[in-house]
């Protein structure tokens, strides 16, 4: 049904049709209205124990109500994972109780878990050590993801196999081959050869091969130090350090639906709104990790871009 409805605004924008902005907003709207009807009372799984993809997601408090809109979405896909994992702050959830719409995930195979407070970083920390096998799949907690959103990462993967493989990606503004723009001006970028300037954003999903990140990318003290805030520039950096390259998958720039409840919450706006994090995150980890700038700068040198 998700996948329905965004690939209608695919097709039209493809096209380069003008109203496919305007499709965008009703078929969002009608996938928010119409999807947790379907969903609210589904008992069926959506697991695989044959498959060796895990999705891993964290959420917090305010948004605790409704991740379940998403986790169902990860529970309908095409190519079904082996675990679908929800970390969850034991600081927030002192008592450990959910809500009554998450057991009900867990009765479909949602997995549960209490961990320390590392914001967004908790979605891939934890499993990924506790997993180091397996291909993780990260996700957000206010997207509806269409229910071939794995099978085509998957096949992503099939082409690229070293390769960190997303949906979504902003492309590393460099200036002169010497310094970065504002990370406001870095575009949109996809369908490219695999590049270490291709910035995965987490909203549509990124799969990481078993090894994707070193040994560094798991250091609390220096992601609390230089990224707490900033999990997609963090894993950016280990990535360039683990000489993995990134590649978006999709041909067309069109951001999954989101949760109308959620619109305007969580790190946004700190991160290119007001306080602009991003920006001085990014200039921290150029600083810690010259190896990583050298890098970008060599490729863009090369590449002319």
């Amino acid at each position: 049904m998700i996948a329905f409805f965004y690939e209608s605004v695919k097709k039209l924008k493809e096209e380069n049709n003008p109203y496919w902005k305007y499709l965008y907003k009703v078929n969002k709207v009608l996938v928010n209205l119409l999807f947790p009807i379907g969903q609210r009372w589904k008992k069926a799984g959506g697991l695989d124990e044959n498959s060796r993809i895990i999705v891993s997601l964290t959420t917090y408090p305010a948004r605790a109500g409704s991740v379940w809109i998403t986790i169902a979405s990860l529970l309908q896909q095409t190519m079904p994972p082996y675990k679908v994992i929800l970390w969850l702050a034991e600081e927030q959830f002192k008592d450990r109780r959910i809500k009554r719409n998450l057991e009900r995930m867990q009765k479909r195979g949602l997995d549960v878990r209490f961990c320390g407070d590392l914001k967004s970083h908790k979605k891939y920390y934890y499993t990924m050590q506790e997993y180091p096998g397996y291909y993780i799949l990260t996700a957000d907690d206010d997207i509806l993801y269409p229910e071939d959103h794995i099978e085509k990462l998957w096949r992503g993967h099939e082409k690229y196999p070293d390769t960190i493989i997303c949906h979504w990606s902003h492309q590393i503004g460099i200036k002169d081959q010497k310094d970065f723009y504002p990370y406001n001006d870095w575009i949109d970028n996809a369908q490219e050869e695999p590049s270490y300037a291709t910035l995965a954003v987490g909203c549509n999903g990124i799969l990481y091969p078993p090894g994707s990140l070193p040994e560094a990318a798991f250091h609390k003290r220096t992601i609390m130090e230089t990224a707490f805030y900033t999990d997609d520039l963090w894993l950016k950096c280990m990535e360039i350090l683990n000489k993995r390259k990134t590649v978006n998958c999709n041909k067309t720039i069109l951001i999954y639906f989101n949760r109308l409840s959620t619109k305007d919450r969580g790190l946004w706006n700190s991160n290119i709104g007001q306080e602009k994090r991003n920006d001085s995150s990014w200039s921290r980890l150029m600083e810690l990790y010259p190896e990583v700038k050298a890098m970008l700068m060599e490729e863009a040198l090369k590449t002319g871009k």
